[in-house]
């Protein structure tokens, strides 16, 4: 790392002996202001003196290299085969296929190839063709590999490159695993740019966007309330609202599943939250569960692909205004899957392949939701379901997403709450374990959860699912609002006796 003055803004740096693509980034105060790939190659063999070429040798070719790549773009579709995790036997051969779209506005010229970059390499193979790509169009780049001869996991990390230049977006990652099964995580993809943690805050998802609650909201110790947009939606108004009543405001900027297949999808999306910073926002979450085909679509869905998206999100938004923080898209917490795979994605597997993909230097804090919990916050086992999945306990889930990111990004919950049957009609059976539930718990529970979010460092801030909200039955929306029937809150004294007023 090298830190200079503003009078000095010039960098010098020597290329290393080991290939591969190198980021030099530049922060200012904290905060990334740019960045460049460079790939660092073999050197070719270079003649001496002067070669006179005998008159049947062919001219060298001309250099078809573009002048510029900026009209140049690459976006992640899916991972048509070896979806990241497949275990493999020692030395076992087998074929890793991606699908790329080209997202950019030109055409990729017939240099195109995809390069070895870092991680492990699993082939002879330093680069393979892919050739010209029309604007728009998909391609599926095949490499013959072969597990390594040794128990563990792996992770290669290969893009697309013109020349000595990579395609912006065209960054893809091959994770297996070989032998048996090992504990150990899958390596780091590299350094992370740091990024300073700030003291615990509490906020609140709200329904009535006239704040009738607003002065219970600041008694509770919340100084955050949460909104979601849908995509093109102009909340500017919203926005002043928030902050006229003293909040700031976490925006969740949501995208349809049929956008993810739109050619240019990525840019679009990202210059639509660029705007949501610009009239304030002071959070920006990306997207919401983009690890369940609810919310991405079926057959595309993917850590990676999710990078892409959240990366183009961060520049764009970094741009309109620093002081807009980006959250990762929560992922749905569930181990429902079994693993991860273009049809859907359990949230551990989702989180470890956001890390691989070096998704934290394209977010300040980790999303996550967590309103499946029956038990105190610090529960790790006695849930009504009988499970010990992480998603039904509130400490076992922030200690795993903040582990996954080694401690590097804390953990912002977008959406957290406890649904309290009482006093509200029957919930579904879709929401039986929670029937037991009652307003004290709900208010013990919550004001639990915000201590150990100020206390352990883990967490930057809470966002109380919810305040007002009265959907009933199959989706019970009332159940976890705070405002109960009648308008009393017990949670609102619970918290208060945690943070007092803010």
């Amino acid at each position: 790392r090298t830190t200079a003055t503003f009078d000095q803004p010039s960098f010098t740096w020597t290329a290393p002996e080991i290939t591969g693509t190198y980021r030099i980034a530049v922060s200012v105060d904290g905060q990334e202001r740019g960045d460049v790939s460079l790939i660092v190659a073999d050197s070719q063999a270079v003649a001496t003196g002067e070669t006179e070429l005998e008159d049947d040798e062919p001219e060298e070719p001309e250099d078809d290299t573009p002048a510029t790549t900026a009209g140049l773009a690459a976006a992640f579709v899916t991972d048509v085969t070896v979806p990241d995790n497949t275990r493999f036997e020692k030395g076992e051969s087998f074929t890793k296929t991606w699908r790329l779209r080209n997202s950019g506005s030109e055409d990729w010229p017939e240099n195109t190839v995809l390069v070895y970059v870092r991680g492990e390499q699993m082939t002879s193979a330093n680069s393979v063709e892919v050739g010209s790509v029309a604007v728009g169009a998909e391609v599926d780049i095949s490499v013959e590999m072969t597990a390594p001869d040794r128990d563990g996991n792996f992770t290669g990390v290969w893009a697309l490159a013109v020349g000595n230049t990579q395609i912006s977006g065209g960054g893809v990652t091959v994770v297996i695993a070989a032998g048996e099964e090992q504990a150990a995580p899958a390596p780091a993809p590299g350094p992370v740019t740091p990024v300073a943690g700030g003291s615990f805050e509490l906020g609140g998802h709200i329904r009535d966007y006239a704040f009738p609650y607003a002065e219970l909201m600041h008694y509770s110790g919340m100084n955050w309330a949460k909104v979601q947009v849908h995509y093109g939606d102009d909340p500017s108004w919203l926005i002043n609202a928030a902050h006229a009543r003293g909040f700031k405001i976490q925006v969740s900027a949501i995208g349809g599943p049929g956008m993810v297949t739109q050619p240019g999808f990525e840019q679009d999306y990202a210059n639509w939250v660029a705007s949501l910073a610009a009239a304030g926002a002071d959070a920006i979450e990306v997207w919401n569960e983009p690890n369940i085909d609810r919310e991405w679509q079926i057959g595309h869905i993917s850590p990676q692909a999710y990078t892409n998206l959240l990366c183009a999100s961060y520049r764009a938004i970094k741009a309109a205004n620093p002081g807009s923080a980006v959250i990762s898209a929560a992922p749905a917490p569930t181990g429902y899957f079994g693993g991860c795979g273009p049809n859907g994605c359990d949230d551990q597997p989702w989180m470890e392949g956001l890390y691989n993909a070096g998704a934290a230097n394209c977010m300040d804090y980790i999303g996550a939701h967590h309103n499946a919990g029956a038990t105190a916050p610090s529960a790790r086992s006695g849930h009504p379901t009988g499970s010990t999945h992480h998603s039904w306990y509130f400490l076992p889930q922030t200690e795993l997403y903040y582990n996954i990111f080694r401690g590097q990004r804390q953990v912002f919950y977008t959406e957290m709450g406890y649904a309290s049957q009482e006093g509200v009609p029957t919930f579904s059976d879709a929401f039986a374990w929670a029937r037991g539930i009652n307003n004290a718990q709900q208010a013990a529970w919550l004001a639990e959860a915000a201590s150990l979010g100020a206390n352990t460092g883990m967490v930057r801030c809470i966002i109380v699912w919810n305040i007002d909200f009265v959907r009933y039955e199959y989706d019970p929306q009332d159940g976890y609002a705070i405002i109960r029937p009648g308008g009393g809150c017990p949670a609102c004294e619970a918290l208060h006796n945690v943070l007092g007023s803010r």
